[in-house]
């Protein structure tokens, strides 16, 4: 059996089914911890983090690096669902793909999708990703465990357009000029439901486009 490495940022309880799915695997929050838990015979595993994992640091797993993108193929970089939410994606899921030093950009090894629900809001969208994403662990995980080959889906390739945290913090700046249905579509797609996402800019000045709480 191949002892995995699991790196992730969500807690113990939220990570708990996924890393069921992978056999106990031993969970890291940082590089620096997952430098101290490569070595031979280690398969490393991410999921649900914003760290970028180096090229010299995947090749210190020569059992394989894969990375689990909690959206469909078409949407990758950060904040996908948001992005999907404001472009009314019909079709969604997750993605699990060969770890390069590129993010998101190595050969999808599986996908998993579903029907967007009507008036789906970004934080629905992500659970929704997240579970597909368990789905995906739950048929390949026990071959990553084996050690067995995992093959590439032939002709599944990425989107064209991989958005950062930059293009994400441009969406939310709202203009006054913006007609009713820009303002309302932003605001579905880029509202961060917990947080004040959306801003003004007046006069040098940020201002945080607050909810009715």
């Amino acid at each position: 059996m191949v002892e995995i490495v699991l790196l992730t940022v969500l807690d113990d309880d939220r990570i708990a089914p996924f890393a069921a799915a992978l056999g106990d695997p031993v969970i890291v929050r940082d590089l620096e911890g997952l430098w101290a838990a490569s070595g031979s015979g280690r398969l490393l595993v991410s999921f649900s983090t914003g760290v970028v994992v180096p090229a010299e640091l995947i090749a210190a797993f020569p059992a394989g690096a894969y990375n689990v993108h909690a959206a469909s193929p078409d949407y990758p970089g950060r904040d996908p669902h948001h992005f999907a939410v404001y472009e009314g994606a019909s079709r969604y899921g997750a993605t699990l793909h060969v770890m390069t030093d590129r993010v998101d950009a190595g050969p999808i090894v599986d996908v998993e999708l579903f029907d967007v629900p009507a008036e789906a809001t970004p934080r629905q969208l992500l659970c929704l990703a997240n579970a597909a994403a368990l789905r995906i662990l739950a048929r390949v995980g026990p071959k990553l465990m084996r050690g067995e080959a995992v093959e590439t889906l032939d002709g599944v390739q990425w989107g064209p357009v991989k958005r950062s945290r930059k293009d994400f913090l441009a969406m939310c700046r709202i203009d006054p000029a913006f007609s009713a249905e820009e303002l309302e579509r932003r605001w579905r797609a880029f509202d961060g439901e917990a947080h004040d996402n959306l801003y003004i800019e007046l006069h040098g000045r940020r201002f945080r486009v607050a909810k009715d709480r």
